[in-house]
């Protein structure tokens, strides 16, 4: 019983003594408007279990949409995302999972959303970017 508490105790004081310093850099969702044909704004709405990000638009062109957080200790961070934009006279959308937390606690990753017309693409950290989804013509 008494290993089980100092593992307990270990796991919480490297993950709060990571989080709280740079030892452990933020994570990053970034989304980036790429939307050349029809240069429309992109929204961007990203949400959590804890957290509700509300609206953001992003102007083709324009600097990307981000935000920066801390993984949580149990393996429970996720952000989910819906996209949407103007494309002639049709609305497209994508809601997606854009981050989940792994089992190993990330320090500094970087995700890289990038809306094309024609799909989303996800770099991760800086590693060439990879066709994720299809946009849903509503």
């Amino acid at each position: 019983m008494n290993l089980l508490f100092n593992i307990i105790f270990l796991i919480f004081a490297l993950y709060f003594g990571f989080s709280e310093t740079s030892l452990c850099p933020k994570n990053t969702l970034v989304f980036q408007n790429s939307l050349a044909i029809s240069q429309s704004t992109l929204k961007v709405h990203c949400r959590s279990t804890d957290d509700d990000l509300k609206d953001h638009s992003v102007l083709f062109k324009a600097p990307a949409y981000n935000f920066s957080f801390h993984d949580d200790i149990i393996l429970t961070t996720k952000f989910d995302c819906d996209l949407f934009h103007k494309g002639g006279n049709s609305i497209y959308s994508q809601t997606f999972r854009a981050y989940k937390g792994n089992y190993i606690i990330r320090c500094g990753a970087l995700f890289i959303w990038n809306a094309r017309d024609d799909a989303i693409y996800l770099s991760v950290d800086r590693k060439p970017e990879k066709f994720m989804y299809n946009w849903i013509k509503e």
